[in-house]
C-alpha cells in the first residue's frame, strides 16, 4: 500500500475504501462477464434442430401414462396444475383412458391444452 501512497497522498481510511471499492468492482465484472456467456441474447446464432424423418412423430422428453401416473407427475405437464391433476385422477378411477384424446373427457382439459399435452401422453394397453 506504500507505493500507492507514495503518489498520492491517501490516509489509510481511504486506502481501505478504495480496496474495498477495487474488490467489488473486479467481482461485479466477473459476475457480468459470466452472465453475458450464460444467457443467450437476440444476436444469438440459432441452432437448427433434427427432429428425424418426416414421418417420425414428435414425442417429449418424457411419457406419461394417465392411466398410471401419480397426481405429482401429471403436475410437471404444461397447462397441468394441482387441480387438473387431481381431476385425472379422479376420472381414471371409474373410466380408463383408451387413447390419448380421452383425456379431454376431464373437464378442464379441452382442445388447447391437449394439444400441448399429446407429446407426453403415451396410453399403454
Amino acid at each position: 500500500m506504500r507505493s500507492v501512497n507514495q503518489f498520492f497522498d491517501f490516509s489509510s481510511r481511504q486506502l481501505k475504501v478504495l480496496s474495498i471499492l477495487s474488490v467489488t468492482a473486479v467481482i461485479m465484472g466477473g459476475y457480468l462477464l459470466i452472465k453475458s456467456y450464460a444467457l443467450p441474447t437476440d444476436r444469438s446464432a440459432p441452432l437448427p434442430v433434427f427432429l428425424g424423418d418426416a414421418d417420425q412423430e414428435f414425442t417429449g422428453l418424457f411419457q406419461l401414462d394417465p392411466n398410471t401416473a401419480p397426481a405429482d407427475s401429471l403436475e410437471l405437464l404444461p397447462g397441468i396444475g394441482r387441480v387438473l391433476a387431481d381431476r385425472i385422477v379422479i376420472y381414471r378411477q371409474y373410466h380408463r383412458f383408451e387413447r390419448e384424446v380421452d383425456i379431454t373427457e376431464v373437464k378442464g382439459i379441452g382442445p388447447k391444452v391437449y394439444e400441448r399435452l399429446r407429446p407426453y401422453l403415451k396410453v399403454r394397453r
